[in-house]
């Protein structure tokens, strides 16, 4: 019996998968058909297969995994590519294990925000006059009540109406020129201002690191540092301005007690689904941490996270061995697995009636945010969409292969941690291995 040995062995080196590979055993069993009679020896030629495929995977090659890089027995890697038509993982590697996910934490909270119809909200934040008013003057003050908008005068949305020409029209309108008392901003209705208490104070200096605030403005940084008081900043921003416009303060400790509150106006923040649009491409952590937010108004963070649980539980994701401390992912406390990863996209992308919505979210490699420069100048550019997450020693990937009508046609999750190797190494790696994967 004569056998092309060396052609076998060539071609399964190439596989991705074992799906792959037991068509290419079908295929080859044919085509290398040995000398002798009929199914017989098309069997027996399978068969042989078979064991030098054993031989070929060495425990070496199983033990890897998936993506190498230099020194990568140190470091614990996840991947899992599933195709969504059939809801098979056609590479699953470590699927279970619990890996601190960096920023793919957005997609989680990205999808909770969907789920809960978030898309079409917008955060309020009402203006009052507290005191009576005669002739122009209120003795009493101006008091702000903070909902968590990040978006206040942010950088992001110049286009939107700015807050404090909001309010300095407001005042004209009604006749005002002078408060006897001063700018308060009432926090009461929005626990846990500021960083999460899980994160690390080193990145609470930096402008990434920006806490949440009742009351936020400029997305709470200065240069690359972040604010250290934004509702102060804010309200210095708004004396300077009114008093240019003849309106001032005289910062009088008014007692204001019994006085009633008039509300002069509510200010609205762009749409969900632009602040969405906005973190998933900027990964912007203090928009994450206000969409987290906004799932439970007025209520603390960790109310706020048990629904983002009962949301993606109710859409049958299984959350058993998942940590989640915050909305961004800054948290190095938080926890996920590629299953459970695999699973929110799988379940997002086959959204009844959202089609879409989420998909068109993520980033396109290639092209788009944090991703720009990801495979650009290959055949991959433009064809997947995947939100990044790095810090220190971790670099993820998450998202969606995608057809040529923009379609997803696999869920792609990449999680790793505890590098020793250039960042670029890594990157390197991944692209190599969505290259030979797609």
């Amino acid at each position: 019996m004569v056998f092309k040995a060396e052609s076998w062995a060539k071609d399964i080196l190439f596989v991705n998968s074992w799906i792959e590979m037991d068509r290419l055993l079908s295929y080859k069993a044919i085509t290398y058909r040995p000398a002798g009679r009929g199914g017989m020896a098309v069997m027996a030629a399978r068969l042989l297969a078979y064991i030098m495929l054993l031989a070929l995977i060495s425990p070496r090659a199983v033990a890897d995994g998936p993506i190498s890089f230099p020194r990568d027995r140190a470091s614990s890697v996840a991947v899992i590519v599933r195709d969504l038509s059939t809801g098979r993982d056609v590479v699953s590697s470590n699927p279970h294990k619990a890996m601190l996910p960096a920023s793919t934490m957005k997609c989680v909270t990205s999808a909770a925000a969907i789920e809960a119809g978030l898309d079409t909200a917008r955060f309020e934040t009402r203006v009052y006059i507290r005191g009576t008013i005669r002739d122009g003057v209120v003795a009493g003050d101006l008091v702000i009540v903070g909902s968590g908008d990040p978006t206040i005068e942010s950088a992001q949305f110049r286009g939107a109406t700015s807050f404090i020409s909001e309010i300095l029209s407001a005042l004209k309108e009604s006749g005002i020129t002078r408060f006897e008392g001063g700018i308060v901003v009432d926090t009461s209705t929005f626990p846990d201002n500021g960083p999460c208490d899980r994160w690390e104070l080193s990145d609470t200096r930096y402008e990434y690191g920006a806490g949440l605030y009742a009351l936020n403005y400029r997305d709470n940084r200065v240069g690359d540092k972040a604010m250290d008081s934004p509702s102060e900043a804010f309200g210095e921003a708004l004396e300077n301005r009114l008093a240019s416009a003849g309106i001032t303060f005289d910062w009088d400790d008014i007692d204001t007690t019994d006085s009633e509150s008039r509300q002069l106006l509510v200010h609205y923040s762009p749409r969900g689904r632009e602040i969405l649009d906005n973190l998933m491409e900027r990964s912007d952590n203090l928009f994450a941490e206000g969409m987290l937010r906004l799932l439970a108004p007025g209520q603390p963070r960790s109310v706020a996270i048990a629904r983002e649980k009962r949301l993606l539980a109710d859409r049958g994701i299984t959350l058993d061995i998942t940590d989640i401390y915050d909305g961004s992912g800054l948290s190095r406390n938080n926890r996920v697995t590629a299953a459970f990863m695999a699973d929110l996209l799988q379940q997002m992308a086959h959204r009844e009636g959202k089609d879409g919505s989420y998909v068109s979210l993520f980033p396109i490699v290639g092209k788009e945010g944090t991703v720009k420069t990801l495979l650009k100048g290959t055949r991959l550019e433009g064809k997947l969409a995947l939100k990044s997450g790095s810090m220190n020693g971790v670099h993820c990937y998450a998202g969606y292969k995608l057809d040529t009508d923009g379609h997803p046609t696999h869920a792609v999750v990449i999680l790793i941690n505890d590098f020793f190797c250039k960042r670029s190494d890594v990157r390197n790696a991944i692209s190599g291995f969505l290259q030979r994967q797609f």
